[in-house]
């Protein structure tokens, strides 16, 4: 049992933390896109109204 365990663990280990530096990027070109679009409806409501 111990066995199983320890390797349930290292395989969602190598998952999450392999590719890290390829979900932080995806992560902030994502973030930096829903402040774009924050912006522009911003801008789009301040200017209709």
């Amino acid at each position: 049992m111990k066995t199983q365990t320890a390797q349930k663990i290292s395989t969602w280990d190598t998952m999450v933390h392999a590719p890290f530096k390829k979900v932080v990027t995806f992560d902030l070109i994502c973030m930096g896109l829903g402040i774009m679009m924050g912006i522009g409806i911003g801008a789009y409501l301040v200017a209709g109204a």
